[in-house]
């Protein structure tokens, strides 16, 4: 049993991390701070579900671990052992993609939400000075 131990705390610590997740992805996932826009709520959607996605995958490696270790007798069955374990590797590749597609993809809107407050900060700034400007023309005929 001591030797299944430390698999089972890294499972038990991959269970609570993934359901932690999960939680939180309900609570706050898809609710926009304010209206939204189409586009908005399409990549709220589809970031929802890849974060929803990495933490269920998450949880069933969390599962899957300290199953595997104690179930699977490897001296016995080997090839069985070998295959157990490249699903789970594959499941843990699988969840570092989904993170990197989610972190290109929310740097990618972040910019292109950027880039247009501040194309409507310099049409806001373009009309103060012309406000200023026909303001500052109206006060010598007063």
């Amino acid at each position: 049993m001591a030797d299944r131990l430390p698999a089972l705390i890294f499972g038990l610590g991959l269970l609570l991390v993934g359901v932690t997740m999960l939680s939180f992805q309900r609570r706050h996932g898809q609710a926009p701070a304010g209206p939204a826009t189409d586009v908005q709520s399409r990549f709220l959607r589809r970031r929802a579900r890849r974060r929803t996605q990495m933490a269920g995958m998450i949880v069933l490696i969390g599962v899957m671990i300290p199953l595997g270790d104690s179930v699977i007798p490897w001296h016995d069955a080997p090839a069985t052992f070998a295959v157990y374990w490249l699903i789970v590797i594959g499941l843990a590749l699988w969840t570092a993609l989904l993170g990197m597609g989610d972190l290109i993809s929310t740097r990618t809107q972040m910019l292109s939400e950027l880039s247009r407050l501040k194309q409507q900060e310099n049409q806001l700034r373009d009309a103060a000075r012309r406000l200023q400007q026909l303001n500052q023309s109206r006060k010598p005929d007063q």
